[in-house]
């Protein structure tokens, strides 16, 4: 099969959705007989691609100098991508979580499948995606989370196609993984190591963590993620010393951020804006929690319900209300106690990613999807 994965990432960039389609396509590369390229944008950082996010070169990486204006730039880049290379005359299928490049390419009358991780907020947005929804050559939707799925058959009842349910994935980490060196993880002997990796914008949690900090003195605390002026400005409003900020890292090297941990949090508040202003915590299916799960880690996760689709309170995870405080003071602390309770649970999780959640098993899904709905 010839898959060309459209999307609007900014490559290499520190943003998930850029992680997210790079180890897709590893993910879709390495099934029997694909040839898949994969569409994104050229991002700032001075990196080769493949090294950055630990993937191997075993598809084409095409990507355009244009802007960031997301419908102009969008346009023009996936046209003369496309022009240029004469991909839309050959056998193919299309797929991709940029919803206008997706539309546009659709006008060729090759088979066409969509990956939606939120829903549309403004008016432009929602008539593109209707526009799509509409392409008869539009075969199915894969969505991150059945409340997504639930969600977008609210907002869209005109789309009588097929979806399908595929959470987020994350890699096999080997058991020889090394850790972070000493000298760049300050780290107190015999003190607990807690952690968390991501953005440090509002809603993903870093306010949590600030208030938990305080209340176990006795335990380290490490935050990977977020540049220097949003990291200056958490400083600003007085963090506890036992608070470390280490700032955004290539994503290769968040295997070994993982192993110096005992606990990873996954701290999501019950309202997380982005850009869009759309919030996300109703239907998310966040990375991190699946790279927690993946390095065998013990996590203490929100207690809302889109993430009780991943994480059993006791099984995988410890859950906790992010408007509780003191539940995230008792569940760590529990946590820490008792190292055999956090192989456990690290060993639960580490059994859902092979089984269930892992980069390859979320292609070979997808990929079974597409076959059935083009048969």
């Amino acid at each position: 099969m010839k898959l060309s994965y459209i999307s609007g990432s900014l490559i290499p960039s520190d943003k998930a959705n850029a992680v997210h389609v790079m180890k897709m396509c590893q993910a879709f590369a390495k099934q029997k007989d694909m040839d898949v390229a994969l569409f994104g944008k050229k991002g700032k950082l001075k990196t080769n691609p493949y090294d950055y996010y630990d993937v191997k070169g075993n598809f084409r990486l095409i990507r355009s100098y244009f802007g960031k204006t997301p419908m102009l730039s969008g346009f023009f880049r996936v046209l003369t991508l496309f022009a240029k290379i004469g991909l839309i005359p050959v056998p193919q299928t299309l797929y991709g979580r940029d919803a206008f490049g997706l539309l546009i390419l659709s006008l060729s009358g090759v088979p066409v499948f969509f990956e939606a991780h939120q829903v549309p907020t403004s008016s432009i947005q929602k008539s593109i995606w209707l526009g799509l929804f509409q392409r008869k050559n539009l075969k199915g939707t894969v969505v991150i989370s059945e409340a997504l799925k639930k969600v977008m058959k609210e907002a869209f009842p005109e789309y009588k196609g097929k979806y399908l349910v595929a959470h987020d994935g994350a890699d096999i980490i080997s058991r020889g993984q090394k850790k972070i060196p000493a000298k760049d993880w300050p780290a107190r002997k015999n003190a607990v190591q807690i952690g968390y990796t991501g953005s440090l914008h509002k809603g993903k949690g870093v306010e949590i963590i600030t208030k938990v900090a305080p209340l176990l003195p006795e335990m380290d605390f490490h935050i990977i993620g977020g540049g220097k002026k949003a990291i200056e400005n958490w400083k600003k409003t007085g963090v506890a010393p036992n608070i470390y900020f280490h700032g955004q890292m290539p994503h290769e090297k968040i295997p070994a951020c993982l192993a110096s941990m005992d606990i990873a949090l996954a701290p999501y508040q019950r309202d997380i804006r982005i850009k869009t202003g759309a919030d996300i915590s109703k239907w998310i299916s966040p990375l991190k929690l699946f790279e927690y799960m993946a390095a065998r880690k013990a996590i203490v996760c929100s207690d809302i319900p889109v993430l009780r689709e991943v994480i059993t309170q006791g099984r995988n995870g410890y859950l906790a209300d992010p408007d509780d405080i003191n539940a995230w003071v008792e569940a760590i602390t529990q946590l820490a106690k008792s190292a055999p309770l956090r192989n456990a649970i690290g060993l639960e999780g580490e059994r859902d990613i092979q089984n269930i959640y892992s980069w390859d098993k979320r292609a070979e899904k997808i990929l079974e999807f597409i076959r059935t709905q083009e048969a």
